[in-house]
């Protein structure tokens, strides 16, 4: 009869987590500073989900864009396996260049290549500006990648000066685009969205369900939103550390 360490632990899908950030220069300070922390501070988080989870094992993969697009993530990796890197805002917004890599990767003999499978990806994107770039030819391309199609999309609007209505077009909908307005709030809405979308994506059940991704992305987008304003309101009723300002960079 066979002991208990002759059975083999059940093999896990991969979920992968796509961060696809702006690191052009209008992102330099509190910005892209707000950017490292959160993600820094979620990695735990989302490690612990990935261990607890039967169904998935999360990943992570990071891209920034400014002139042109690199992975900081040559491969996805385990959140407790990302290690911390300080970007550097410089450059313009060349988000075609982005959506080139994405496609690029988003694909089972790149980034989605496991032998378990692979369920459909999160992605996050962020930036506070108009892209200089071409990137209506880069996202059409990248929105004909199955992975694409399939995958849960949010965008983030850091300021007055992001272009929602193409965000929009790469996250499906307007309503899968969510305004920062603050550092603050920029931080908080990584931690949700990084933990609400990991949650839901990592089990089995809620991803093979046939629901149209962007509908999906839309419950999820106003779980976040919810999810900031009432740490908003906690924090602002707290006396120790009301310094909220709905304008703060």
């Amino acid at each position: 009869m066979p002991g208990l360490d002759d059975y083999a632990p059940a093999v896990r899908k991969v979920m992968t987590l796509f961060y696809v950030i702006d690191t052009s220069g209008s992102m330099q300070g509190s910005k892209i500073g707000q950017v490292e922390s959160a993600l820094e501070e979620v990695m735990q988080s989302l490690q612990e989900i990935s261990d607890g989870s039967d169904d998935a094992e999360i990943k992570i993969a990071v891209l920034e864009f400014s002139t042109g697009a690199s992975w900081i993530t040559p491969e996805p990796v385990s959140p407790e396996g990302y290690r911390f890197k300080s970007f550097e805002a410089c450059g313009v917004t060349d988000l075609g260049a982005a959506c080139k890599e994405l496609d690029k990767k988003l694909s089972r003999n790149e980034f989605l290549q496991t032998s378990a499978g692979a369920y459909p990806p999160v992605i996050l994107l962020f930036s506070d500006g108009c892209p200089t770039d071409n990137w209506e030819s880069g996202l059409t391309a990248l929105q004909s990648n199955n992975w694409f199609k399939r995958s849960i999309k949010i965008a983030f609007a850091i300021g007055e000066d992001a272009d929602k209505s193409i965000l929009a077009r790469f996250s499906g909908s307007s309503e899968t685009v969510l305004d920062v307005k603050n550092k603050d709030q920029l931080r908080l809405m990584i931690e949700k969205a990084s933990v609400i979308t990991s949650v839901f994506a990592s089990h089995s059940s809620s991803v093979e369900a046939e629901t149209d991704p962007v509908e999906i992305s839309k419950q999820l987008a106003d779980e976040v939103q919810t999810q900031t304003q009432e740490a908003v309101a906690a924090a602002a009723a707290d006396s120790s550390t009301a310094d909220w300002d709905e304008e703060d960079w």
